[in-house]
């Protein structure tokens, strides 16, 4: 960064903005700095960086710590350098992943660390007052592992099931009763005092591969489980498309998206009982590991199930990777490779296939990214003539 020296009241308040921004990034997730380092991060002169710096500290931003100088105790010449860190603990974010089996809940500080977490298994039954009524008891249940209350969320997310329009509708949903014209961020807005965003779960997933696990800058990342669904990462952006559709392509019937873990599940069939079609598929899943052929043959048919979907994707985006997560991920040594074989035998460019690296918590590290990126947007979007202080921030 160069530093210029404005000619108006108006540059000056919009130039200190940015000099603030610009000191908060060169220390947030890092230890404590030096104002050197600082300085020389932000290309800032050293004066500029402790004006800025003693005016984020005044403002709860920054914590000032003593330095190690190297003494090992013995009492050294001449103050200290002067060593700042982010106050991450000055707010939290929510990261919600409501399933049909399970709810999980993450909070983090605001260097993006899990301070607090909690996970209630539900049933795939429930209507959407009983749901929800289980989700806000896991929440509760987080923060009070964390040592906080519902007022110290600063923003929150929360990946669900189906379609989800612009506003946080539910529009549609196939897997949990109750949910299409549901709104659920509105019924944890009033507990949290905060926003609630809603999300569709495979988008969140590919949010979270994108930001902890593959890296990869266009990426699909299919949630293979008792449904199929994807979500879709384009230079590097989750796209989520005009009405938040983007990647529903098992809309389309004739792919049979739609029963493809139905019939994978029929063919447990006499390996013994199972309680429901995740019961199911995991014992056919470890009967084709046993060479069993007609368990063989149920992963094959589902695996090509799979295949006529992605395949139509790939020709359309022409990602780097394909990422395999959701409920049927632990039968990534199945999976993979016969779909990377499908997909082989089609596409004119054949992606890497690899088995999800966040396992069961890709949708809810991804809500917690984007609740993060909320706070991210607030902080860089404040108009400058406003004091950048952790309570503005908070109550946007």
């Amino acid at each position: 960064m160069t530093e210029s020296f404005p000619s108006s009241a108006r540059d000056q308040t919009l130039l200190r903005r940015v000099n603030e921004l610009s000191v908060l990034a060169a220390v947030r997730g890092r230890a404590p700095r030096p104002l050197r380092e600082i300085s020389d991060t932000t290309g800032l002169s050293w004066r500029t960086t402790q004006v800025v710096a003693e005016i984020l500290h005044t403002h709860g931003w920054l914590v000032e710590t003593e330095a190690d100088d190297g003494s090992g105790g013995r009492r050294a010449v001449g103050r200290p350098a002067r060593r700042y860190r982010f106050r991450a603990e000055a707010g939290h974010v929510v990261g919600l992943d409501v399933g049909a089996h399970q709810v999980q809940v993450f909070v983090a500080d605001l260097d993006a660390t899990i301070v607090g977490s909690h996970r209630t298994e539900v049933s795939p039954a429930d209507d959407a007052e009983r749901r929800l009524a289980s989700v806000e008891r896991t929440l509760r249940a987080a923060l009070t592992g964390a040592g906080l209350e519902p007022q110290d969320v600063w923003a929150a997310a929360m990946g669900a099931s189906g379609v989800v329009g612009p506003d946080g509708t539910v529009t549609a949903s196939a897997l949990l009763p109750g949910w299409a014209g549901l709104n659920p961020g509105k019924a944890l807005g009033a507990l949290l005092r905060c926003g609630v965003e809603v999300a569709n779960d495979a988008n969140l997933a590919a949010l979270a591969e994108r930001w902890r696990g593959h890296r990869a800058q266009t990426m699909i990342y299919v949630l293979a489980g008792v449904r199929l669904g994807t979500g879709l990462v384009i230079g590097g952006q989750l796209h989520r498309g005009a009405a938040g559709a983007a990647g529903e392509i098992g809309a389309l019937r004739e792919i049979g998206w739609h029963d493809a873990a139905e019939r994978l599940a029929a063919a447990a069939v006499g390996v013994g009982p199972v309680a429901d079609r995740a019961d199911a598929a995991r014992q056919v899943f470890q009967a084709a590991r046993d060479a069993d052929p007609d368990a063989l043959a149920a992963v094959d048919r589902f695996v090509a199930d799979v295949a006529r979907g992605v395949t139509a994707m790939v020709l359309t985006i022409d990602p780097d990777l394909v990422v395999l997560g959701g409920g049927f991920a632990y039968a990534a040594d199945l999976l993979v490779p016969r779909l990377t074989a499908e997909l082989a035998a089609t596409c004119l460019h054949t992606p890497q296939v690899q088995a999800s690296e966040l396992g069961d918590d890709a949708v809810a590290l991804g809500a917690l990214r984007l609740a993060l990126d909320t706070v991210d947007q607030r902080m860089t979007s404040l108009d400058s003539n406003t004091a950048l202080t952790p309570a503005v921030i908070r109550g946007w």
